[in-house]
């Protein structure tokens, strides 16, 4: 058994289940070893959550390869934050394992933050700028993804409670009626909100 093994195994344990169903024990169970021999390839459980991170990225996103000189900037995060969310998608809880990953233990997700910041510089965007900018992004990508995995969504509520909800909260109903008439999907709503950060050419 070796560590892809593991990994491997424990998504598909969160592909079953969510995070809540990644456990040692279950683990181990699945693999027929004992939970030692997991530690012995895993320091302990975060070791493992951060694999199974680089893992998950991984799937989708390759060597980060800049855009060309002449190209925009913008087009090309913008793909890419794409891409990420799309691989934190492909998992129930892939944003909370992803976001809760430790830098040293993702280099794809690291390399891919590194390129980011390098492709603003050297368009000649101050450091400090291009930082805000290029974390921003990242953190509200973690985070719509996190809501879009999460959130249970007016559609769980019956007809009584969204009426009261709608005479608590008028404005917020009128919101959630326009992205309803107007069928926004969770994309829609992630570029609206990405474009806001990163702005358009």
């Amino acid at each position: 058994m070796d560590t892809e093994t593991v990994v491997a195994e424990a998504l598909s344990l969160l592909e079953e289940g969510g995070l809540a169903n990644v456990t040692i024990r279950r683990l181990a169970t699945r693999l027929d070893v004992k939970a030692p021999s997991i530690y012995w390839r895993f320091a302990d459980k975060q070791a493992l959550l951060d694999a199974m991170a680089e893992a998950i990225i991984a799937e989708r996103i390759g060597e980060p390869v800049p855009p060309l000189p002449e190209h925009s900037w913008r087009p090309w995060l913008f793909e890419r934050l794409h891409t990420l969310r799309a691989a934190m998608l492909a998992y129930p809880d892939g944003a909370r394992v992803v976001a809760g990953a430790r830098p040293t233990g993702t280099p794809t997700l690291a390399a891919l933050t590194e390129s980011s910041l390098r492709a603003l510089e050297d368009r000649g965007i101050d450091l400090a700028e291009a930082a805000t900018l290029v974390f921003t992004a990242f953190h509200y990508t973690f985070g719509h993804v996190i809501e879009e995995q999460d959130s249970t969504g007016p559609t769980t509520m019956d007809e009584p409670a969204k009426a009261a909800f709608a005479e608590a909260y008028p404005t917020i109903a009128r919101a959630m009626a326009y992205a309803q008439e107007h069928r926004l999907t969770g994309e829609d709503l992630f570029n609206a909100g990405l474009e806001l950060i990163i702005g358009t050419d």
